[in-house]
């Protein structure tokens, strides 16, 4: 029974009581009542029914006429109903809250202080006072009544209101002895709720052992039954007695009941405390299902804990999540278990954020240092290589007495390598006092990484300082022979074949692919050394091989050099043999293939077949860069054999057909030869002076004037040559000429990057040498400098007259540059036009693609997709002649499909790129395939994909802050709210890529304002 129970049956008995006492003497009276009489009765009537004014003036006028009817004064005295009269005025007056109520009663008591009533009155008063919950009255009254020695049933009524008067005004010491005495009295109606509260006070007073008696004795009293089992497994668990704790919870938990959660509760604490999580899961999750949201966290931080502690970590998750985004003990400890639970389950991102939250919390020091490694620990596994070596340079210094410190160590070695930074990271190893096996595998790769790219930026003394580090470490044998080889390629890029072909040499025998690579690469070697018989073996060996090559493009050039060397070594039936198995199995050079056949044809005088395959080769590959060589070819073979106007018919087909072809000043030189030798002078002379007024300074300018001078003999009119003479000499000065030195050193501010005094000087020099032989390239670094300052019109201007005079060899590149121009100042018919030019007067692959691509990405924005998707399949088929062409080509496979929405497609298309392509391409298609997943709703999926960014993209910073802002993105959809707001707080803080961070904070700033 609650106090507020117990007062309530407290207040029904006293009422009862009071109207038991007046019964009796009214019952006693005869019929013939007399008027005062009369009084007397109604007073008993309106007092029963609480009506206590009225009921006071009855008694009033009931006294008036007793005292007026008799002059017996002792007899009135001793008159029960007159007692009892005045004992009902003092109570009325008292429950009508009169002043001086309390002077009444002292009065009645001091009159009448041997009257039972007298006891009865302070009782009562007590009872009145206790139940307005007036306790300091209460307490001086019923100790009043107590004092009367008023007895039995009424008695113990009093002592127990005392006792819990004294109880609810905190004099325990006072109130435990009294409900000492009542709990033990058998016939004390009392005696149930005595002994709860003597329980109470015990476990308050930590008396536990006495308050499991007490509670025991009323565990079956229907009033208590319900609360007693928490009391008692409370007072148990806090004297630490577990065994007897179970042996009585468990089996009511059994039985269950609502009143229990709190008993359950107990139990799953023991059970706990005795490391048994399995066993406290049940009853964790009774409690918690019956209490809500009330739940304290420290009890959600054990069950979440107890369920991680039994594997079950995606259940830990759920109950931790709620209590981890606090700022207290309990929320450190719930989010570093949430850390190790989300790594269990193989989700390394959500760690993340779980770890920042213990890291950011300094409530217990251990278990915040243990987070801020673990973030950084999870940072190098995801290949988050720069926030790793923020982190982990932090740590060191932050904790340098750290358990974690040699592995910190090595992590911060890995963490090094992941971010690229590799001089930072072999700088760092090579300071340390000792190293690890780990720490010197790291330090073999990272040198061998570096030494690669000092390779590539044709650092070739640094790359061969790094491949020996990387070589004086035995860690991995593949990686050793992988250095090995490419020292020897730094040797070879220098030329220093010599000192190459060794080391090629020691790894030539082995298998696998390294060993391939060695045998082409010897092939290369001799052929650059013009040994042709030794490279033609290696080519052939490497051929037999070609299966362990990664790259089957390499396959086919090899096929081609050794094709090649045959023809070199005049072997032509071989060579003839591998051009035709060029023909057939390549994709890219069969066009080659077909113009070498040709030549080889016309060295053994077999000129119509040699004609035939230059035909050939022009109706089967007219886009090919061989067609001006196989025009040019075809007249040269009747040139040799004197046929001159067959001759002059080719070399002016060339002449008209291709005016951009490099090979106009050789065609013009042979065909004013042929004139010459008809004796066609005038034609010939026209020939000759054409070369040298447009292309005097080509190799053919020296050719053309010595042919001249013999013409204009020949024809008679030698005295023409002086004029010509003159004007070549001011066009081609020698070397100490003032213009050369002008312009050699216009070309060199420009080439040194100063490009607003490039423009100056080189304006200055065309406007000093209008007629300069070098006007074209003049204006094509002109156009250059305005480009790099941002003068898109002018650049525009003097790539255009390049482009105009059309004769030079910077042509293409002007166009190309004026393609890209137009194409940013969306003039995207002028951009197609001009890779169109460029696609058509290629002289080479490079060229070739370099328009392709041009025209691949200028399409997709017009868009024409279907055009983008042409040249796209173009860049594929002709290979990798410029770096990462084929990856482009790839992933705008992909975005054509995507901007379809023929997600399938689109997908299959990134996949493939992913998988060609480790640079910004595949970074690009990886975040689109992560796009994809999200258009079609399918977040989970998405996310996974994206993570994949730190494992193979982490150093493309754009690409990776946009897949993680795409990864909060998909959190939002999840309603992973948290989440979210951690990715995108970990990106504002450590991305670096300036649009990213903004893009971030725009997307924080619209999530918190919805939530």
């Amino acid at each position: 029974m609650s106090q507020s129970q117990a007062r309530a049956g407290v207040l029904k008995l006293t009422v009862i009581a009071g109207i038991g006492l007046a019964l009796p003497a009214a019952g006693q009276r005869t019929l013939s009542y007399t008027e005062s009489d009369y009084n007397y009765r109604n007073g008993i009537e309106l007092f029963e029914k609480s009506n206590y004014g009225a009921a006071r003036y009855e008694f009033r006028q009931y006294l008036d006429r007793r005292k007026t009817s008799s002059n017996n004064t002792e007899a009135i005295s001793a008159d029960q109903n007159v007692v009892d009269a005045e004992y009902h005025i003092a109570l009325a007056s008292l429950y009508l809250d009169e002043p001086g109520s309390e002077v009444l009663v002292d009065r009645f008591v001091k009159n009448h202080s041997q009257h039972p009533k007298a006891g009865q009155l302070y009782g009562d008063l007590g009872a009145y006072y206790y139940e307005r919950e007036d306790y300091a009255k209460a307490i001086d009254f019923l100790e009043k009544a107590i004092a009367q020695n008023s007895t039995g049933g009424q008695l113990q009524k009093n002592k127990y209101r005392l006792a819990l008067s004294y109880f609810n005004t905190q004099d325990v010491n006072r109130a435990l002895p009294l409900l000492n005495e009542i709990k033990l009295d058998p016939d004390a109606e009392d005696a149930p709720a005595a002994s709860y509260y003597a329980g109470v006070i015990n476990y308050r007073n930590n008396n536990f052992r006495e308050a499991t008696a007490d509670f025991k004795r009323i565990a079956q009293n229907p009033t208590y039954q319900n609360e007693v089992p928490n009391w008692i497994a409370q007072s148990l668990y806090r004297e630490r007695r577990f065994d007897e704790l179970l042996t009585y919870t468990e089996p009511l938990l059994r039985r269950g009941g609502n009143s229990l959660s709190d008993v359950g509760l107990v139990t799953a604490e023991v059970y706990y405390q005795q490391g048994k999580f399995d066993k406290a899961i049940p009853y964790y999750k009774q409690y918690i299902t019956a209490k809500g949201a009330k739940v304290p966290g420290a009890v959600k931080l054990r069950y979440g804990q107890s369920l991680f502690r039994t594997g079950k970590f995606d259940e830990a998750i759920v109950q931790l999540k709620p209590i981890a985004s606090g700022k207290d003990t309990v929320a450190q400890y719930a989010a570093f278990t949430m850390g190790i639970s989300y790594l269990q389950t193989q989700n390394p991102t959500y760690a993340l954020t779980a770890f920042d939250q213990a890291g950011r919390l300094s409530f217990n020091k251990p278990i915040q240092e243990e987070a801020q490694f673990n973030h950084a620990k999870v940072q190098v596994d995801l290949n988050s290589g720069a926030d790793a070596v923020k982190e982990l340079t932090a740590f060191l210094q932050r904790y340098p007495d750290s358990p974690f410190e040699n592995e910190a160590n090595e992590l911060l070695s890995e963490a090094y390598f992941a971010s690229n930074n590799y001089p930072a990271a072999i700088a760092y190893i090579e300071k340390l006092k000792r190293r690890t096996p780990k720490i010197n595998a790291t330090y073999q790769r990272l040198t061998y990484n570096q030494a690669v790219s000092d390779y590539n930026a044709e650092r070739y003394g640094q790359a061969q300082q790094n491949f020996d580090k990387s070589l004086s470490v035995q860690a991995d044998a593949e990686l050793r022979q992988q250095a090995q080889f490419w020292k020897a390629e730094t040797y070879s890029a220098q030329k220093q074949y010599d000192t190459a072909i060794p080391l090629y040499a020691s790894i030539a025998k082995t298998p696998g692919e390294m060993g391939a690579k060695s045998l082409y690469a010897l092939g290369y070697a001799y052929y650059n050394k013009k040994d042709y018989p030794r490279a033609l073996t290696y080519f052939r060996d490497f051929i037999a091989k070609g299966s362990q090559a990664d790259d089957p493009s390499v396959v086919e050039d090899a096929r081609v050099r050794l094709a090649d060397t045959y023809f070199a070594t005049k072997q032509y039936n071989e060579a003839m043999r591998t051009y035709d198995e060029v023909i057939a199995r390549s994709r890219g050079d069969r066009d080659y293939a077909t113009y070498q056949k040709g030549l080889i044809l016309t060295y053994v005088g077999r000129d119509v077949e040699a004609k035939s395959e230059f035909d050939k080769l022009q109706k089967q590959y007219p886009g090919s860069r061989f067609v001006d060589d196989a025009l040019f070819q075809t007249a040269n073979v009747d040139f040799e054999k004197g046929a001159y106007q067959v001759a002059i018919r080719g070399f002016s087909k060339l002449i008209t057909d291709r005016p951009k072809s490099y090979l106009i000043p050789s065609a013009l030189l042979k065909r004013a030869t042929a004139y010459s030798n008809l004796q066609t002078y005038d034609q010939a002379i026209a020939d000759y002076r054409r070369i040298l007024g447009e292309y005097g300074s080509s190799d053919q300018a020296q050719g053309a004037l010595l042919g001249l001078q013999n013409a204009l003999n020949d024809a008679g009119r030698p005295e023409e040559f002086s004029g010509v003479l003159g004007q070549y000499k001011k066009s081609n000065p020698g070397s100490s000429d003032v213009e050369k030195v002008e312009f050699d050193n216009a070309k060199n501010i420009y080439f040194n990057e100063k490009y607003a005094q490039a423009v100056q000087a080189l304006l200055a020099f065309m406007q000093e040498y209008p007629a300069s032989p070098n006007l074209s390239e003049a204006r094509y670094y002109l156009g250059e400098s305005y480009r790099q300052t941002k003068d898109v019109a002018n650049a525009l201007r003097y790539y255009n007259m390049v482009l105009t005079e059309g004769k030079s060899e910077f042509v293409t590149r002007a166009a190309t540059r004026a393609a890209e121009l137009e194409t940013s100042q969306k003039n995207y018919a002028r951009a197609v036009r001009n890779y169109q030019f460029v696609l058509a007067q290629a002289n080479g692959k490079n060229e070739q693609v370099a328009a392709q691509l041009g025209l691949m990405n200028t399409y997709f924005v017009v868009p024409k997709l279907d055009s983008a998707a042409y040249y796209a399949r173009e860049v594929i088929e002709t290979g990798n002649v410029v770096p990462g062409a084929q990856n482009r080509a790839q992933l705008m496979l992909g975005k054509v499909a995507l901007a379809k929405s023929d997600y399938k497609t689109a997908t299959a298309e990134f996949e493939k790129t992913v998988a060609l392509a480790k640079d910004v391409y595949g970074a690009e298609a990886n975040y689109l395939m992560g796009e994809v997943l999200y258009r079609q709703k399918k977040y989970k999926e998405s996310i996974a994909t994206l993570l994949k960014f730190n494992e193979m993209f982490g150093e493309f910073d754009y690409w990776k802050g946009k897949a993680f802002i795409l990864v909060s993105d998909n959190n939002v959809e999840l309603n992973e709210i948290v989440q979210a707001r951690g990715v995108l707080n970990s990106i504002i803080q450590n991305a670096e890529d300036e649009r990213i961070v903004a893009e971030a904070k725009q997307k924080l700033a619209a999530l918190e304002n919805k939530n």
